[in-house]
């Protein structure tokens, strides 16, 4: 039936409105199911009973008058099991490969003492005492309990998360359920890091030290917690060893997150977070996969971008110019290119001289904040210590700009510090970080420096005789030597490291060594032989420095300052093994630190690749302690002589 024209146009009448509903509130008491623990105690566990869960005693062994524990980790699904199963399988991986090693080398006396623990049943941890493991437990029930509730306070007692389809590949905690879910490894002719790098201890359970946002600092990631852990890792293991910024001042304006800020901008940002890339193993700092020396690249990339991009006229953020310079130097310097790091380390020192870092103090630096002053302060003596040391490492010195503050006006206020990432550890101990005492001791080393780097001019323009230069180097000499009786020894040390004031003494150790380069060619050999022994001593004690850093905190993270340290001492060392046992062992101690930064930095890398090649040619005998450091005997047949 067809509608009519009138059908078409027909109105329908409005709906009337409905009586009011009036909501009466309820009056009946919702049931609630009961909460259901997943956690029972072992003793429940033990009894097949109900469990009421933590926190101990459960009120079934109240009532029994039982012993109550708690251990989640026993509970596969959740993180904390995972933590604890990594932690332990680290702990006997490096006892296991500490063990093989000793009973590979020379010292009789020390395998006679470990295979004597082994048959008298000692303990693991007696036994990872006596090759020189890092400090760890194996399976203390006291410790694993206290790491335990620690890891629940801190992470959470949360089933692991798996197969979340909306989680970026870049999370941390995205974890493939096999390996055929994982991209093949290709080879490749530089150290590679693998996609499985994110399936380790840090990116399971990792909480960085600092919690800081991406945007608006960087264009290269949005990823909080990577610039956050990169940041992390940055004031743990470089910032306390070169102190170019304020700690404190930074983190408080990187969180405000204003551009505007005259203390933190996207230049200084990205230069630090490319500087920090150099210790992270996440797959995110590549910038080529699976190209260990590409690490931080395309921040380093944003950095150079933003500087181009500055106009420094009338500013008023030259400062973290400055220091985004001093960063990019000493990037440029672990890349193994020194003419880009002098030309960074050049610009640095004119623009201090530009802003007045090394004027005298005028009367508008009274109108300046406290803040202010203070930066101020720090960045020019963090200018100078780099500046001292660049100027004898590089053929072509900057220019050293000397501070006309004294260095008492950086502050005295310290900071905590905590090895970060935790690596194999649940529990990390929290010390004071001695921020002034090693700014003090870096300025003094530093000034001493000024006069070798007048030895090294003279005899390059050849002002004076060998002889002459000899005599000189009494007074920088003198004055080293009475540096490293003031301050904490070796000893001392031991007993409560932290990389900062073992890198102080290294620095003076290497002063010394930088001194005694210039005397070693003398003519007369007693002199000679002298310069030799003492740069063989200083490097026997640097070694013993070393030795410590990785029996305390491992061969994962090493300061960058180390870097030079260990060039220095594999490049004289091997060719000073005949001077005894102290010297074999510190080339061999220098060569652990020497693979270990041939995974992150390429001069290293080409230094190791340089030694094996004059060994294959026969004009360079190593012990073989070494040769198994460098990969073992079959590794060396891919390097041509």
């Amino acid at each position: 039936m067809k509608m009519s024209n009138h059908d078409h146009t027909k109105q329908f009448q409005a709906l009337a409105p409905g009586p009011p509903r009036i909501f009466t509130p309820q009056t009946s008491t919702a049931v609630s199911r009961p909460k259901k623990s997943s956690t029972a105690c072992l003793a429940c566990k033990a009894a097949k009973r109900k469990c009421s869960g933590p926190d101990a005693p459960c009120k079934a062994c109240r009532a029994n008058n039982t012993e109550c524990h708690f251990d989640p980790t026993r509970d596969l699904r959740r993180k904390v099991a995972v933590k604890r199963a990594i932690h332990e399988l680290a702990n006997y991986k490096d006892l296991l490969e500490s063990l093989v090693k000793t009973i590979r080398s020379d010292d009789q006396g020390k395998c006679e003492r470990v295979m004597g623990l082994i048959r008298g049943n000692a303990s693991y941890t007696e036994l990872a005492h006596a090759v020189g493991c890092p400090s760890m437990t194996f399976g203390d029930p006291q410790e694993l309990s206290n790491a335990s509730k620690l890891a629940i306070a801190e992470y959470g007692d949360t089933p692991v998360e798996v197969a979340d389809p909306k989680r970026r590949p870049s999370d941390p905690s995205t974890i493939p359920s096999s390996p055929e879910e994982s991209q093949p490894i290709k080879a490749s002719q530089w150290p590679s890091v693998s996609p499985y790098a994110r399936v380790t201890l840090e990116s399971l359970c990792d909480i960085p030290l600092f919690e800081v946002p991406a945007k608006p600092w960087t264009k290269v990631t949005d990823n909080d917690y990577l610039v956050s852990h990169l940041v992390s890792l940055y004031f743990t293991w470089d910032h306390p060893c070169s102190q170019f910024l304020d700690q404190g001042i930074f983190l408080k304006h990187m969180r405000l997150g204003k551009q505007n800020s005259e203390f933190c901008t996207p230049l200084l940002v990205n230069s630090l977070l490319s500087m920090a890339s150099a210790h992270s193993d996440s797959p995110d700092v590549l910038s080529a996969p699976e190209d260990a020396f590409s690490r931080g690249q395309n921040f380093f990339s944003e950095a150079q971008r933003l500087w181009e991009a500055e106009d420094l006229e009338n500013d008023g953020r030259e400062l973290p110019q400055l220091q985004a310079l001093l960063l990019m130097c000493c990037v440029f310097k672990c890349l193994g290119r020194l003419r880009k790091s002098w030309m960074m380390l050049s610009q640095a020192n004119q623009l201090a001289r530009d802003i007045g870092l090394t004027d005298t103090p005028a009367e508008s630096e009274t109108k300046m904040s406290p803040e202010m002053r203070r930066v101020r302060a720090v960045t020019s003596w963090g200018l100078f210590n780099l500046s001292s040391q660049m100027s004898i490492e590089l053929p072509r010195a900057a220019p050293v700009a000397y501070p006309t503050c004294e260095v008492e006006r950086c502050g005295n206020e310290d900071v905590n510090w905590t090895p970060y990432p935790r690596s194999n550890k649940i529990t990390c101990d929290t010390k004071p970080a001695r921020l002034p005492q090693v700014r003090e001791g870096l300025a003094q080393v530093a000034q001493i420096l000024v006069d070798v780097k007048t030895l090294v001019s003279d005899k390059h323009h050849r002002r004076a005789s060998s002889t002459e230069l000899w005599g000189k180097a009494n007074g920088p000499f003198e004055r080293l030597t009475d540096w490293l009786q003031q301050w904490p020894g070796v000893a001392e040390i031991q007993n409560d490291p932290v990389p900062q004031v073992l890198l102080l003494r290294i620095k003076c150790l290497q002063a010394i060594v930088r001194l005694f380069e210039i005397l070693k060619d003398h003519p007369q050999a007693e002199y000679s032989q002298k310069a030799q022994y003492y740069q063989v001593t200083s490097l026997v004690e640097t070694a013993r420095c070393l030795r410590i850093h990785r029996q305390k905190y491992g061969l994962k993270h090493i300061p960058t300052e180390m870097v030079d340290a260990t060039h220095t001492g594999l490049c004289i060392l091997a060719y000073q093994l005949d001077h005894g046992d102290e010297a074999k062992q510190a080339f061999i101690e220098l060569c652990q630190f020497g693979m270990a930064l041939s995974q992150r930095f390429k001069p290293t890398a080409d230094v190791i690749r340089a030694i094996r090649k004059r060994a294959l040619n026969q004009s360079l005998r190593l012990p073989s302690e070494a040769i198994e450091i460098f990969d073992g005997p079959e590794q060396w047949n891919g390097i041509e002589p």
